[in-house]
């Protein structure tokens, strides 16, 4: 099996001077890697965290300033793979990556996740790859999972009527661009959103580490539109996330002039995506990338659009939307020492943050 870095770490090895030679009589013989790689909220108050390590846990949010997050049940993977996918399902059950040839829905007969348990197993084709991302949707009123692969394909899934943990495999996308952007031809699809615009047909939009931004139709998997988030970009997308025609895009920064945060609207008449900002989240002005690993509205009633990022400098980000289109960063915290970016995730008010160490933060 070819030996896979972590994003932020296969990006600086490519930097010029980023692979240095030990001075010892040592040969690696392997790294276990055990940061966090996606993090979901199962229902409002239960989250699950997947790490390359192939771990998956879930923690109930506590609540309390006194008190850190419970652990409701650690597993692993069958396969042993990195969780680099959580899709929560409803009716107590969710999705999660296992190899490159199948997903898992797990399920809680009680649910209080206690007693998490494969409710079943997807098997496809594995020339689409591991599963990196996904979302549900309605399609045509029907309930419809989208799963962005490794290799730069689309699964489209729907539920097999009476069996909840059962989901048919309907149509696959290739979503490939002919010239990727980063620098080792990578087609990984990092991110799906759902976009709730359009007739209710199901609607889309993947990023990919080739640079592309893919809006499909999802009832028969047309692709409607394909933009390359940033034509000079060195690096991929990471992530991504839409609230109504908004599109915020994470990516690696390289170099003092590059950004690694970028904002689109989305024009649902010819499903064009237009650039209205761009910024770089960096605290050190030297740094010769700054990874920006995930983003995340929060959607709260009354208040401003915000948002919320990780970066490899240990920082939570958040910022705001402002008429136009246009970014504006409130500020940062640091939730711990460079640690290659924290996977996020939010349910209300309620954010969690996880890298190595688990940070829960109560939005007011």
């Amino acid at each position: 099996m070819t030996r896979v870095l972590p994003m932020p770490l296969r990006s600086r090895a490519a930097l010029p001077g980023g692979s240095v030679a030990a001075a010892l009589p040592l040969a690696d013989a392997g790294t276990t890697y055990t940061m966090a790689q996606e993090a979901a909220f199962i229902d409002d108050l239960h989250y699950a965290v997947g790490r390359w390590d192939g771990t998956l846990s879930l923690f109930a949010f506590t609540d309390s300033p006194a008190q850190g997050p419970v652990i409701a049940k650690a597993v692993n993977s069958p396969a042993q793979e990195g969780i680099q996918a959580i899709v929560p399902l409803g009716a107590n059950l969710f999705a999660t990556s296992n190899d490159d040839a199948s997903l898992l829905v797990w399920g809680s007969v009680s649910g209080n996740w206690t007693d998490l348990t494969v409710a079943s197993t997807l098997t496809y084709d594995p020339s689409l790859g591991v599963a990196n991302s996904g979302a549900t949707i309605s399609s045509n009123g029907k309930p419809t999972l989208v799963i962005g692969h490794a290799n730069g394909f689309v699964s489209v899934w729907q539920r097999v009527v009476g069996t909840g943990p059962n989901w048919s495999l309907t149509h696959t996308i290739d979503v490939r661009a002919a010239q990727p952007v980063n620098p080792w031809g990578l087609h990984n699809v990092r991110g799906v959103a759902a976009v709730a615009l359009g007739d209710g047909q199901g609607y889309v939009i993947t990023g990919s580490e080739d640079g592309n931004l893919t809006v499909i139709r999802v009832s028969d998997g047309s692709i409607l539109s394909t933009t390359v988030y940033n034509p000079s970009a060195q690096r991929g997308i990471n992530s991504l996330a839409v609230m109504g025609d908004l599109l915020l895009v994470a990516n690696c920064a390289v170099g003092a002039a590059d950004s690694n945060l970028w904002c689109y609207t989305i024009d649902p008449n010819g499903w064009t995506i237009t650039l209205t900002d761009k910024t770089t989240l960096r605290i050190d002005p030297n740094a010769a990338q700054v990874f920006n690993f995930d983003v995340i509205f929060a959607a709260l009633d009354g208040a401003p659009i915000q948002f919320f990022c990780s970066t490899e400098e240990g920082a939570l980000w958040m910022g705001e939307i402002v008429p136009g289109g246009m970014l504006s960063i409130i500020g940062y915290t640091m939730i711990g020492t460079a640690n290659l970016g924290s996977a996020l995730c939010i349910s209300g008010t309620r954010i969690a943050a996880t890298a190595y160490d688990l940070h829960e933060y109560l939005l007011t």
